[in-house]
Parts: structure tokens; C-alpha cells; sequence
């Protein structure tokens, strides 16, 4: 299992826009992917999970993956959090 702490720069948090990119490519892995935010956690490829989060800009998540693909899930994700854009 791979796990890290990821702050989200997106202005405007993981509103529709950028947590359906995030859902989208979790779901392109086989890993299982759980994102979690102030004592709530969500499962990555499911776009209401993420959104029930409320990650507002500045917020920091931990992310993590466990599989047979989770070191790729993981760079991918962080990466794309991390690039956020509206």
C-alpha cells in the first residue's frame, strides 16, 4: 500500500470539474484508491465521493492505493492533484 499526503492548490478545491478528472483517471487503474479529507474518506473513482469531501484550496488529503498497479496509480494522482487547474 502506497499512502501520501497531497495539499490541493486548485483555487477553487475539488469542485465537479476537477474531481471528475481525478475519478476519471482512478478508474483507469485496478488499484483501490480511497481519498481522505478531515476524518472523511471517499473512494477516488466515484465522482459523489469526492465531492462529498468538501477539499476547499489549501485543504491537504491523503491518498492511497493498494494493487498491483498502486506506484502508478499514486504518481499519476499526486500529480494530478497537485496540477489541479479550474
Amino acid at each position: 500500500m502506497i499512502e501520501e499526503e497531497i495539499t490541493l492548490t486548485n483555487p477553487s478545491g475539488l469542485h465537479t470539474r476537477p474531481a471528475r478528472k481525478l475519478a476519471e483517471t482512478a478508474k483507469s487503474y485496478e488499484s483501490d484508491i480511497l481519498i481522505s479529507y478531515n476524518g472523511k474518506e471517499g473512494d477516488a473513482k466515484c465522482l459523489l465521493k469526492l465531492m462529498k469531501l468538501g477539499v476547499g484550496n489549501g485543504g491537504t488529503v491523503s491518498l492511497r492505493c493498494r494493487g498491483c498497479d498502486e506506484r502508478e496509480a499514486a504518481a499519476a494522482l499526486k500529480n494530478l492533484i497537485t496540477h489541479l487547474e479550474e
